[in-house]
This record gives structure tokens, C-alpha cells and sequence, in this order.
């Protein structure tokens, strides 16, 4: 969840690292969750079948966390997952999909719990989901220019939307769909069709969660 402050305008905002945008297409959109560094680390341990052998060899092991630094304290969630080998990489991108916003879940609901809830409103907040699906197809398919596929508006805009509708942190988004405040009152909407090709698989014959 951003401030204020750090909400940017269409202008080079592909490169930024960091800041808040808002786009037409896809709601806010937190610059850093949008990085695809976890993605890619995911991604190649998927693709490249990088995890642990399981006896039989049919199978690997991986691990995937997300985490955070506040108040001088760095958490975190994640899980182990079984994921089965020899998948085709249609499949393999299902899979790290399906990971990836099972520990993104996680890790938001993480947020919500004491003691952050008392410090941050974070958990869940409007752009999170949608933000950290924009850093998956950066990782996994990079090329197009997500950023501006979503179009986004001038800071200007972005400026008034925040003042209209308060911070996105109170408007929470349980879904990796977008929010969208420009239509006169928040909305939930659905994903354009560029973040959206890639259909998350659920636990079952491909992956699944390792049990302790």
C-alpha cells in the first residue's frame, strides 16, 4: 500500500522501480509489487526443474516465500510445493501461476493479522493482487509493456482519484481483479485479456502443497 506521495504519472513509469500508478485498464498499480524479480526466481525453478528430486524422480520440490521489512522486522510466508516433472511449459506456467497466488494470498492475509493491522491497513489493499499478477507475465512472458497496456492516466488524474476515493488500502480487493475508482464509484472488473491468457491450475495431478 502506497502514500500519497508516491503516486507517479505515465511517463516513464515502466522503468520506475517503485511508486503508485493509476491506469484505466487495471486500477492502481503498486510499481514495486509489479517487479518481477519473485516471479522470475519462481519461474525458473519451475520451468528449469530446479527443486528437489523426490524418490522415483517423477516429482520436485520447491520453496516459495514472499516477504517484508517494516519497522525494522522482516517476515514473511511461504509454503513447499510438490510440483511433477516433465510438464509441458503451458502447464509449468499454470503451475507457477497457481503458486504464485497461493503465497501472494498468504502473505496479504499475513498483513491483515496483529501486530500490522495496527500500524498498516495493507492487507489486501486494491492494487496488491492485480500488481503482483502484472510482475508474473513480466517474469514469465516479458517483451510487451504491461505498464502501458493498462493505460495509465497522468499524475494529475491519478492525484484527483486519490483524493476522491481515499487510499487504495482501505478499499479492499480479495481477487487478482482489477478495482476501478474512474467509473464514478469503485468496481470490481474483469482482467484484460492480456492478463489473463495464462489459467491458474489448482493442487491436485501437477502440484500440490507438501504437508509437514
Amino acid at each position: 500500500m502506497g502514500k500519497r506521495s508516491d503516486v507517479v504519472g505515465r511517463a516513464g513509469a515502466n522503468a520506475l522501480q517503485n511508486g503508485m500508478i493509476y491506469t484505466r485498464k487495471c486500477g492502481w498499480i503498486d510499481l514495486g509489487h509489479a517487479r518481477p524479480d519473485g516471479a522470475r526466481d519462481l519461474w525458473d525453478r519451475v520451468r528449469f526443474e530446479r527443486g528437489t528430486p523426490m524418490p522415483g524422480n517423477t516429482t520436485h520440490i520447491i520453496p516459495m516465500i514472499q516477504g517484508m521489512q517494516r519497522f525494522g522486522v522482516r517476515v514473511g510466508t511461504g509454503s513447499r510445493f510438490w510440483i511433477k516433472k516433465g510438464l509441458s511449459t503451458a502447464q509449468k506456467e499454470r503451475v507457477a501461476l497457481g503458486i504464485y497466488l497461493d503465497v501472494s494470498e498468504k502473505f496479504e492475509r499475513l498483513q491483515s493479522y496483529w501486530p500490522f493491522r495496527w500500524f498498516t491497513d495493507s492487507g489486501f489493499s486494491a492494487e496488491d493482487l492485480v500488481s503482483n499478477l502484472i510482475g508474473f507475465y513480466r517474469a514469465v512472458r516479458p517483451g510487451p509493456n504491461y505498464i502501458a497496456m493498462c493505460h495509465p492516466v497522468s499524475k494529475e488524474e491519478a492525484l484527483d482519484i486519490w483524493d476522491k476515493f481515499g487510499l487504495p488500502g482501505i478499499h479492499k480487493n480479495y481477487l487478482p481483479l482489477p478495482f476501478l475508482f474512474h467509473r464514478g464509484s469503485p468496481v470490481c472488473a474483469m482482467l484484460p485479456p492480456f492478463l489473463s491468457s495464462i489459467t491458474p491450475a489448482g493442487p491436485g495431478k501437477l502440484f500440490g502443497l507438501v504437508r509437514k
